[in-house]
């Protein structure tokens, strides 16, 4: 049987070689513990970003210029010669009123105006006989006057018992029909130019209003029309809050189109502003809970899971808009919260492709 001799050098050596090995070995379960217990995350560090933010609101088309037309006066409705839809050209004839009854008052004017004028000629002449006064000529010419004053009122009702288109458009809707008896001045026809261009009509909040300028770009989207986007300006600004509902009403001027545009279509409207707003953004996943415009998120803290919560100011397409609970430079996790709890170690890895 052979045997290791060892001296007291190799002794001391080999309780060197022992000591270390332990020392490693403790090393290495530590780390391995610590790995295990330690969350693999995926982290961005936070950053502001120049952003346009649209407005989004929804809108209503119609034709700027929307007319309701009416007769001058009352009676009864003898004809409508348009339907709703119907495309119309300046001039022509949409209504009338039977006019019997206007055509007699014109011939009854019309009577007392020339009883007027031939009572005027011969108190004139009696005047310059001095047979009759000059209170009694003046009285005769008041008269005359009078008298072509109704003559020129009953020939203007009767110019305005017919409704004539007053430019080119289309008839949005027929409020009438004939036989009706129709008082003065109520509508018959609601009337659209199409001289003019579409606009289409919304109406924002005042912390969208003070944002936006004359000339702002805007996009519409009809359901009517899927698929296709339309182009405009904004072309007026309200200056004063509706008083039932305190938003102000926007005017948007389409740019011309080549399809059927037809008064009443709702539009999904997007505004997008000239001024631009630095702000804190976020991806959707590394949100963990919302409620309302609150939200909670993790930051990497000290190799920790940190829970903070931020106001959300604003949904955008791809990503949160973040007014409160974020600064530059922290370390948020962006992926890998779905068992994360506050206080739990975590540690940064790449990605997934």
């Amino acid at each position: 049987m052979n045997h290791i001799i060892i001296g007291k050098k190799g002794a001391g050596v080999l309780l060197i070689l022992l000591v270390l090995a332990v020392a490693c070995r403790e090393k290495g379960s530590k780390t391995g513990e610590n790995e295990l217990s330690s969350i693999p995350v995926e982290v961005t560090v936070v950053k502001k970003q120049v952003l346009t933010i649209p407005i989004r609101e929804s809108g209503q088309l119609a034709a700027k210029d929307m007319i309701k037309l009416a007769f001058k006066t009352g009676g009864i409705i003898e004809s409508i010669s348009v339907d709703d839809g119907e495309n119309v050209v300046k001039g022509e004839k949409l209504a009338a009123l039977n006019l019997s009854e206007i055509k007699a008052r014109v011939n009854e004017a019309s009577l007392a105006w020339r009883k007027a004028v031939n009572d005027y000629k011969r108190v004139l002449n009696l005047y310059r006989d001095s047979v009759a006064t000059l209170e009694q000529l003046e009285h005769i010419r008041t008269a005359r006057d009078i008298a072509l004053n109704n003559l020129q009122i009953a020939r203007f009702n009767l110019k305005h018992s017919v409704i004539k288109a007053p430019s080119d458009g289309k008839i949005l809707k027929k409020l009438a029909d004939a036989g009706e008896m129709i008082a003065p001045g109520y509508p018959v026809l609601l009337f659209a130019s199409t001289e003019k261009a579409w606009v289409v009509r919304c109406h924002v909040p005042d912390v969208d209003i003070v944002r936006m300028n004359q000339g702002d770009t805007a996009h519409m989207r009809f359901d009517a029309w899927p698929g296709r986007l339309f182009t405009g300006i904004v072309s007026e600004l309200g200056s004063a809050a509706d008083p039932y509902t305190g938003t102000y009403e926007v005017e948007i001027t389409m740019d011309p189109s080549e399809l059927k545009l037809v008064a009443g279509l709702i539009a999904n409207v997007e505004i997008y502003p000239a001024d631009t707003l630095h702000a804190i953004t976020i991806p959707f996943r590394a949100l963990k809970e919302a409620d309302r415009m609150k939200g909670i998120v993790y930051r990497m803290q000290n190799g920790k899971a940190k829970m903070t919560e931020v106001n959300i100011r604003q949904m955008l397409d791809s990503c949160l808009i973040i007014s409160k609970g974020l600064a530059p430079g922290d370390t948020l996790i962006t992926n890998g919260l779905e068992d994360l709890l506050p206080g739990m170690r975590v540690h940064p890895v790449k990605p997934q492709q």
